[in-house]
């Protein structure tokens, strides 16, 4: 778990290369979207099959770049006072942990994968004042 309080200036630092991935998700989204929105400007072709799927993927590249872009947050600094609480989620069968921010954003925790670890995190954050 590479979670750790920094003293100093009072934030979380947070090293698990989520930002490159958000990145990259991202990037591939843009050119997903960009991709459909030029299969769909061809006014000439008859509206079938493939327009419907390249419609349907264009909004499925909406949402989740909708998601990542305002729900999300991929910072590897986070001040204390920015910190509402920890949370998790059951997704699939499958526990998510991440970090919930006052402005409405939620940081994912990639390094968190036991629930072990997540008392060890919670602890750590009501020793140092982040939670109550």
């Amino acid at each position: 778990m590479n979670i750790k309080y920094n003293e100093s200036n009072k934030s979380i630092e947070i090293k698990d290369g989520l930002k490159n991935y958000a990145f990259l998700i991202n990037f591939l989204m843009v050119l997903n979207l960009l991709n459909a929105i030029l299969n769909l400007s061809d006014v000439k072709a008859s509206f079938g099959f493939m327009k419907i799927i390249w419609l349907v993927l264009g909004v499925v590249s909406i949402v989740i770049l909708y998601n990542s872009i305002f729900k999300k947050s991929t910072r590897e600094k986070i001040p204390a006072d920015q910190i509402k609480g920890l949370n998790k989620r059951i997704f699939l069968g499958r526990k998510k942990y991440f970090i919930e921010l006052k402005n409405g954003k939620t940081r994912d925790l990639l390094e968190v994968k036991s629930e072990l670890e997540f008392t060890k995190l919670s602890k750590m954050f009501t020793k140092n004042g982040i939670l109550q």
